[in-house]
């Protein structure tokens, strides 16, 4: 939690006169402070591994083999956490300046307090006591190693020495007897109360939060001073250090008298927390306006300092943590290639009434190559509410077009970049309508549309060389595949024309066969390129659908029949061929009439060799298709709002549409 300013915190601590400092020094502290958190991270390993290193001090080397492998596998979780190398340079930072200020006496207690509220500016006040809590324990760790080797190991009096130390003769158990260490755990243990998430969801303006964080600075301050001092205290001869134990049990009670009225704290922001429940808060925040809703977000962005966003558009991406990586690589070629027209921010979106997987959270931040609003818990209730309600944001990631002026023309511009690419910025619906205008619905079924040099970097070579016939094809029958590619070569041979066969799997979420399975002359399109390629087809219907073309166009808009069919197979998983053949529309078929189509075309070859293979193709599927019936099923994301109407492209009639419930994609 952050104090807002130092008037704020004019008072102290309401009374409670431990915490109480003079203004001009409150002042002071405050302003060690940066307003906007940008290190976060778990401090729950830390506090275990504080508390495990005082438990090692205090026990002989020999009864202490349980409790140093306790302590390994703390060390070893450690690295797994992400943020934590920050934190632990902080940490070695925190504990040098501890030992230069007792050893040297370079600065007094005082001024080496506020050196290290400096160093920790970039943490909230309570992780500040955490990580100071870590540097002392640091400290005592490193005292009690040498106390139990130095009589068997010559390597740790020479560290001791070359170290300076003069305290390695300290009995620990006297700082467990007097409740030290005890009171550090505890105090360490409430400043991590204070950053739960139930916690956070707190408003500001709760008289429970507003009292608390008007303790935080003027507390962390003691406790970070506190520390100083017994570091002082530990680092006398052994003579003085038994005439200070009193010394030492009055800071321990200081330490926890500070730790209750943190406490008492805790205890009313608990009690409200159980207010403030998740449902309560969206009933409270169904009134912000777009505008509010804007300058909270840009507040996000102006938190993390990116000064790169200034004047730009920015597309918000926003997303929970189940965003696919294939997702995220297709985003990425993208926007490493809109030459600066736009930025992206990415805003991760959680149930904020439970916890979530930190670590997920910086695998995907480190993948994307744009920036990272804020931190999920971070997101708060009132921006989350608005995204799902008046954004339509329910689990797929959408993708918010604003101006650099802060106008919004688009609610989600993804499906215009899976379709079109850069192409589409400034991702209006304006710029939508021109794009598809552009394309003849009676012809426009043509291979650039359904891919691009992302999923194949020869695309160009093909579509300018009239005399290659390209087969793009999916499903998961092997059988039907051998026989299919079969048939296709023989009659491309046969033809007089160059065959591209180009496998693209099932669908975008169960991947078919791969290389190994399918014969070498086979292109085969996995990862984020099959991806791409699915969520192309989607992103084309998603379009056709908002466009009305869903019930009174589908004699004339061949697009919308064709990218049906297509959607339809892949999403059972049938086997389907599209045949293409230079700048000409595509053909598209069922599996078996296009296995049908390829076995028979000595029955049809007549003139269609050479350049008129595609038309041949056309004409015989006419012929043998007439009194096929094959309706489909499609299935779509929900990309914001739920599909209109739907004809079947086969037998024109009206779809039923059926909602569908699904965890995952498999």
């Amino acid at each position: 939690m952050a104090a807002t300013a130092a008037s704020s915190l004019s008072y102290g601590i309401g009374g409670t006169q431990i915490l109480w400092v003079p203004q001009g020094l409150l002042e002071q502290i405050v302003s060690t402070h940066s307003s906007y958190q940008t290190h976060h991270v778990d401090l729950q390993h830390l506090v275990n591994l504080i508390s495990c290193i005082f438990q090692n001090a205090t026990v002989s080397s020999s009864k202490g083999v349980e409790q140093y492998a306790q302590l390994t596998d703390m060390i070893n979780k450690l690295e797994t956490v992400d943020g934590m190398r920050q934190a632990l340079e902080n940490i070695r930072s925190l504990s040098c300046e501890m030992s230069c200020c007792v050893s040297t006496m370079a600065s007094s207690v005082d001024e080496t307090t506020m050196q290290m509220l400096r160093r920790l500016k970039d943490y909230s006040w309570n992780a500040k006591v955490v990580l100071a809590m870590a540097a002392f324990a640091c400290s005592v760790g490193e005292s009690s190693m040498l106390v139990k080797h130095r009589n068997t190991d010559p390597i740790a009096m020479y560290v001791e020495t070359l170290k300076g130390h003069r305290y390695t003769t300290t009995d620990f158990t006297v700082l467990e007897r007097i409740g030290l260490f005890k009171a550090m755990i505890d105090v360490a243990n409430t400043n991590l109360a204070f950053l739960a998430p139930s916690i956070s969801r707190i408003p500001k303006e709760a008289h429970s939060i507003k009292d608390a964080i008007a303790c935080f600075p003027t507390a962390a301050y003691k406790i970070l001073r506190i520390v100083l001092q017994i570091t002082s205290i530990l680092s006398k001869k052994k003579d003085h250090f038994e005439s200070t134990i009193q010394e030492l049990n009055v800071l321990a009670n200081e330490v926890s008298h500070i730790n209750n009225i943190l406490q008492e704290k805790l205890t009313l922001c608990l009690r409200d927390a159980e207010k403030y429940t998740y449902e309560d808060i969206t009933i409270r925040i169904t009134k912000i306006s777009i505008s509010e809703f804007i300058d909270k977000i840009m507040q996000y962005v102006r938190i993390q300092g990116f000064e790169n966003l200034r004047n730009k558009h920015l597309l918000f991406l926003i997303s929970d943590l189940d965003i696919s990586i294939d997702e995220i690589k297709v985003l990425n070629w993208l926007y490493q290639r809109n030459d600066q027209m736009y930025e992206i921010v990415w805003l991760p979106i959680i149930d904020l009434s439970m916890s979530y997987d930190v670590k997920r959270f910086w695998e995907l931040k480190q993948l994307m190559k744009w920036s990272v609003a804020v931190e999920p818990t971070r997101v708060e209730a009132d921006v989350v509410e608005f995204v799902k309600k008046e954004w339509h944001f329910i689990r797929q990631a959408i993708a918010v077009s604003m101006t650099s002026a802060g106008e919004v023309v688009c609610q989600n511009a993804l499906p215009m970049l899976w379709t079109w690419g850069n192409t589409a910025f400034p991702f209006s619906d304006k710029t939508e309508e021109i794009l598809w205008n552009s394309i003849d619905e009676r012809h426009g079924w043509k291979l650039e549309l359904v891919l691009d040099d992302f999923i194949v970097p020869e695309l160009r070579s093909w579509i300018e060389n009239r005399t290659t016939f390209v087969c793009l094809f999916g499903g998961g029958d092997i059988s039907w595949i051998q026989e299919f590619t079969e048939k296709v070569k023989y009659a491309a041979y046969a033809a007089g024309v160059t065959l591209k066969l180009v496998y693209v799997g099932k669908n975008k979420a169960k991947l078919g066969l791969s290389k190994t399975d399918l014969s070498r002359d086979i292109n085969v399109i996995e990862s984020e390129f099959r991806w791409r390629f699915w969520t192309k087809l989607e992103s084309i219907l998603h379009a056709k659908i908002r466009r009305g073309k869903t019930t009174t166009a589908y004699k004339t808009d061949v697009v919308i029949h064709e990218a049906l069919k297509v959607v339809g197979h892949g999403g059972k998983g049938e086997s389907w061929a599209v045949f293409s053949m230079g700048p000409d529309p595509m053909v598209t078929t069922d599996g078996e009439t296009g296995l049908t189509i390829m076995s028979n075309y000595l029955n049809w070859r007549q003139d269609t060799t050479g350049l008129r293979f595609l038309e041949g193709v056309k004409h015989y599927k006419e012929v043998i298709a007439r009194d096929v019936h094959g309706c489909i099923k499609v299935h779509l994301p929900v990309l914001g709002r739920v599909p209109g109407i739907m004809v079947c492209p086969d037998c024109s009639k009206v779809m039923d549409m059926f909602y569908t419930y699904r965890c995952c994609d498999e």
